[in-house]
């Protein structure tokens, strides 16, 4: 008689093999997402927009304004708010050029005067000789790759209009499309269906919501800041930081670098340090306080899982991937337990001769 294989060896060897099959489905289709990224990217941002937004688009069609319409003006509106936000920040810098070459030149002559003080005048030395010797591979390497920069460029402008093309059907047929969707899925009898994607439209406005309040005190609150202190440009510092604010974690930063900058124009590395400790103070205390009140209730994660998915998220697609990574995971989270509920993970799902099988003597 053959002998009996443990029940325990069965189970490990079962959730082993669903566990690699698991991991290639999702290297698949993280891959092949990779592989279609400028399509995928502007087709995902357009939805949450169009989720955040669709609510606007039904209050005016409430006020017999065509869809079409009111689609148009959600998108002329969102279109204006980030021309006048990326304008503000270009013409910052082009006003502040002159100071800021003048301020950086003081900056970089300090650390030179320090460094001979130092111990580490060799090892600088080294490290400038060797940049030196590769300027000419650096300048070939600029050249060479204009035309790598035009094609980035191309690809910007074409995912920008891609977007906003989706952004504009969705939110102009957006119920259309959901009821289709579930029609196509052979209905919603018992409302699950609807609940779920009314439970993710849901959490991902919340979630803006939440975001959107925080961003405003941080933006506000760093502006202020920046015009007591004679920052310039404290307005436009204020704009810089509520958009940074929408990502998570690393946002407040990169908001922080442009004050630290404008600081650096007028105040040199005095000032400077006090806009980066301001920054710094700034987004970590709200982060702290404010960030888990207000997106707590919306998301129900933890801080920690939703920094490994905003890091996750920017490694895996960028920026846009930092921003929608954590109501991603929410949603993620909401499906599991809906399709937990349906039985769909018990193991009375199995076939009866799958379960026969498995089952221990």
């Amino acid at each position: 008689m053959a002998p009996q294989v443990p029940a325990w060896v069965r189970t490990m060897s079962t959730v082993s093999w669903a566990f690699v099959g698991t991991v290639l489905a999702v290297g698949l289709v993280v891959v092949g997402l990779g592989a279609v990224r400028e399509v995928v990217i502007p087709v995902v941002l357009s939805g949450f927009l169009a989720v955040v937004f669709s609510p606007a688009v039904g209050w005016l069609a409430q006020r017999r304004v065509p869809r079409a319409l009111g689609a148009l003006a959600i998108l002329l509106l969102i279109t204006a708010v980030v021309t006048v936000a990326i304008g503000a920040v270009v013409v910052g810098i082009v006003d502040q050029q002159e100071n800021l070459r003048e301020r950086l030149s003081d900056v970089v002559s300090r650390v030179e005067d320090l460094v001979e003080q130092s111990a580490l005048t060799d090892i600088v030395e080294t490290v400038l000789d060797g940049a030196q010797g590769s300027g000419s591979f650096l300048r070939d390497g600029l050249g060479s790759t204009v035309g790598s920069a035009i094609g980035t460029a191309g690809g910007f402008v074409s995912g920008t209009v891609l977007a906003a093309v989706v952004l504009y059907y969705l939110l102009k047929d957006g119920p259309k499309l959901t009821e289709t969707i579930i029609r196509k899925l052979g209905g919603d009898s018992d409302g699950r269906l609807d609940r779920i994607l009314l439970d993710a439209a849901g959490s991902i406005r919340s979630y803006v919501k939440g975001r959107t309040i925080l961003a405003i005190v941080q933006g506000a609150a760093l502006g202020i800041v920046a015009a007591v202190a004679g920052v310039p440009l404290a307005f436009t510092i204020g704009i810089v930081n509520f958009l940074g604010a929408y990502v998570p974690y690393i946002g407040g930063f990169i908001g922080g670098a442009f004050a630290v900058l404008m600081a650096l124009s007028v105040g040199g590395i005095g000032l400077a340090v006090f806009m980066l400790v301001a920054a710094i103070g700034i987004s970590v205390g709200l982060e702290n306080l404010l960030e888990p009140a207000l997106l707590g209730s919306s998301l129900a994660l933890h801080p920690i899982v939703v920094l490994f998915a905003t890091v996750t998220g920017g490694l895996l697609v960028g920026v846009v991937g930092m921003i929608l990574a954590a109501p991603l995971v929410a949603i993620g989270r909401m499906l599991f337990r809906e399709l937990t509920d349906t039985g769909f993970f018990a193991p009375d799902s199995l076939p009866n001769a799958d379960r026969g099988r498995n089952e221990v003597p």
